[in-house]
């Protein structure tokens, strides 16, 4: 009888525990898997990822993705392998050993699974150099221009802006985070001497402009 009673119960505890791990694996499959960090607030019905400091929205604290050092845009960066969709915040410049078109400079970067390309937030990818002067009265001396500068300089103080707008342009990037081209210019007038990763345009004046000499000059936002 001890026996049976023994068997009994030793059934009846293995059907228990088998009814408890069906029930904690339907709880498991019912679980969203939508999650909010940041506070004890329900994530929004989008979101697979909600980071929420307050219930009304406002927050005193950001989000700061991983912060890695590319060599180059083909950089791994320690991973083995493109993963496509992978975003971080690259705080190195590459230096002028890696190739042009390779080279990747501090901001946001995202992964297209074969090569990591910069996010340009709020900026076009290329743009002319305002109009600018050059003095053509006096021939065969060298000079300097600081493009970058002088472009910086009508951007901060424009003329005249439409009601609302900023005083100044935004979005103005670095020196270094632009590319420099001279597209065009009128060789009759001018010699280009030189052109630097700062934007330094060095030249000389061959002879006075006429009306329709010009200097064409692109940035590319690297």
């Amino acid at each position: 009888m001890k026996l049976a009673n023994f068997k009994q119960k030793r059934c009846v505890w293995t059907i228990f525990r088998m009814l408890l791990l069906l029930g904690i694996f339907s709880f498991t499959q019912t679980i969203p898997a939508q999650v909010t960090i940041g506070s004890g607030e329900p994530f929004h019905e989008k979101a697979l990822l909600d980071l929420k400091e307050h219930a009304d929205g406002t927050a005193s604290k950001g989000l700061i993705l991983p912060r890695v050092s590319l060599l180059s845009s083909s950089d791994y960066f320690g991973i083995t392998d493109h993963m496509k969709g992978t975003i971080v915040y690259n705080t190195n410049t590459s230096d002028s050993s890696v190739p042009i078109e390779n080279r990747v400079s501090a901001g946001f970067y995202y992964n297209n699974g074969s090569r990591w390309e910069k996010l340009y937030l709020g900026y076009t990818n290329w743009f002319y150099m305002p109009s600018i002067v050059f003095d053509t009265s006096s021939t065969g001396l060298q000079s300097a221009k600081n493009i970058y500068q002088l472009y910086i300089n009508q951007f901060k103080t424009p003329k005249l802006v439409s009601p609302g707008a900023p005083p100044s342009i935004p979005y103005l990037p670095l020196a270094t985070d632009l590319y420099y081209y001279i597209t065009d210019y009128d060789e009759d007038v001018f010699e280009i001497v030189s052109l630097t990763d700062e934007g330094i345009l060095t030249y000389k004046v061959k002879q006075a402009a006429s009306d329709y000499s010009l200097i064409d000059i692109v940035f590319v936002l690297k």
